[in-house]
């Protein structure tokens, strides 16, 4: 089993709305609830730790600099996965991608002693013929489907189908995956009771080849005594938890909060995040088209980027841990995915193309390892998913060239202050992911000095937050800043003329 955190539609609303609002403490539990699941998916797409790592890390900041403009956050789960697939699919296209590959670990559950091992990898083996019989576009719907939970509408979006093509293309693939499983099967344990499906499972050894499993299919399905076998399989969405899960590294939330909140950094938050468009009307990233990668940034690429991050990310991810901690959350481990699996390594399908596929990258080949994930495909899909069956059906017309010059949002220094009489505090506001028309407003007794401007990409402002003279008492209110973000002010001012912190004269109580 993959360990993931279980999740719902709320968690996935309210996470979205907290991240377009400016909530610290946001983009540290989007990172706990989905990146293991992301990275796992992004290694299956790319088969190298440092490259999904890349990827992810991008795919994070981009997400965190758009999710402003996306209309449905309930849909936030999904479109996290359509980022990450089209950085995954930019990095596949980039000629500059290394050869060599080094594949991230395997999750590891030190619990299963050497039998239950030496079965799960009977069963990952029986998986892996079976899903090899597929396309690679079925196996990637699947995979998004039954392992990494989303549903039949999300998959389209990340595929960049219309909800009708989304639906008859997870349908056929649980089919064909169902009759490939049973054929695998019948080939493992009805031997004996057919001399046919014996010799044609011989054919391709102990790891069947994909023409070897069709060839299964194709008997199961003209013979009466292989046909009435086929029932009683174990459902495929359990079937695929046995396969491996890769294991994210330990610094990439550091990375990642290190992009998303060191000012010094703000100019590589704002490039990545416009590499990520254009979006469409509802906020969604258009499906990677697969033109050529031309990076507008001479001289800076990711591979750039770490060595500045480490420093910074070191101090933030400790600072971030310990917000979570305060804030009532439960901090977790680097790799927060744990499944039932050996120490042997995650390993993935390879990109490349049998004979019989239209898309150069629809259908990896699948490799000969014991442990393989059931990759997705990287294929070039059809035109941006399109929500007709619903009212509110996302446009599939492109956006017009205006959209790449979207406005950004705010970034904010501190989300909380006290204030008293003559002591104010400060907060700077940082645009992101493009220019910011902004403003800040509070209730009174807050005065707030310099609340609005326009900043360009990258650029930043500071606010100042003070009390009117009048102020009497104590209280507490929330600075708000637009288009996105606010700052809980708490205050104590004089009461009946006394000086501020309502101290008596001389000190005495």
């Amino acid at each position: 089993m993959s360990g993931w955190p279980s999740l719902d539609r709320a968690d996935d609303e309210r996470l979205a709305r907290s991240l377009a609002a400016g909530d610290p403490s946001a983009l540290i539990q989007v990172m706990d609830r989905y990146a293991a699941r992301l990275y796992d998916y992004c290694h299956a797409l790319l088969r190298d730790q440092e490259q999904a790592a890349g990827a992810l890390h991008d795919a994070l900041i981009a997400a965190y600099a758009h999710v402003p403009v996306l209309r449905e956050p309930e849909r936030f789960r999904g479109w996290l996965y359509a980022l990450v697939r089209n950085e995954c699919r930019r990095r596949l296209r980039d000629p500059d991608r290394p050869a060599a590959r080094h594949e991230a670990p395997e999750v590891e559950d030190g619990f299963l002693d050497e039998a239950e091992l030496a079965r799960r990898q009977e069963t990952r083996r029986l998986v892996h013929g079976a899903l090899s019989a597929l396309r690679g576009r079925e196996r990637e719907a699947l995979d998004l489907m039954l392992r990494h939970g989303l549903d039949t509408f999300e998959v389209g979006g990340v595929l960049g189908l219309g909800a009708q093509e989304a639906a008859d293309l997870t349908g056929a693939a649980k089919a064909h995956l169902d009759e490939a499983l049973a054929a695998v099967n019948i080939s493992r344990t009805g031997r004996g009771d057919c001399p046919a499906v014996a010799a044609i499972a011989d054919e391709g050894g102990r790891a069947l080849p994909p023409q070897v499993v069709r060839k299964l299919v194709q008997h199961v399905e003209t013979c009466r005594t292989c046909g009435a076998r086929r029932g009683g399989a174990m459902p495929a969405a359990r079937l695929l938890q046995v396969l491996p899960v890769a294991m994210m590294p330990t610094d990439l939330r550091g990375h990642v909060m290190a992009t998303a909140t060191d000012a010094a950094l703000a100019s590589d938050l704002s490039y990545i995040a416009h590499r990520a468009e254009p979006l469409d009307d509802w906020g969604w990233p258009y499906p990677d088209d697969g033109s050529p990668v031309q990076d507008s940034s001479p001289g800076r690429g990711h591979r750039a980027l770490w060595p500045a991050l480490a420093a910074a990310a070191a101090v933030i991810v400790i600072v971030a841990g310990a917000f979570y901690v305060m804030s009532g959350g439960s901090p977790t481990s680097g790799t927060t995915a744990q499944d039932p699996s050996g120490g042997a390594s995650a390993s993935v399908v390879d990109p490349s193309s049998p004979p019989d596929s239209e898309d150069p990258l629809d259908s990896p080949t699948p490799t000969e390892s014991d442990t393989p994930s059931p990759t997705p495909t990287t294929t070039s899909p059809t035109p941006t998913p399109t929500k007709s069956a619903k009212p509110s059906a996302r446009s599939s017309r492109p956006n017009p060239p205006s959209s790449q010059l979207r406005n950004g949002r705010l970034s904010l220094s501190r989300s909380s202050c006290s204030i008293s009489a003559g002591r104010g505090c400060g907060v700077t506001v940082t645009a992101v992911g493009g220019p910011v028309i902004w403003s800040a407003s509070g209730p009174a007794p807050i005065i707030v000095v310099g609340g609005q401007g326009t900043l360009d990409a990258g650029r930043s402002d500071t606010v100042s937050i003070q009390l009117d003279r009048s102020c009497t008492g104590s209280g507490s209110g929330t600075v708000s800043f637009s288009p996105n973000g606010a700052v809980a002010v708490s205050w104590t001012c004089p009461t009946d003329g006394g000086p501020p912190g309502g101290q008596n004269p001389g000190g005495g109580n």
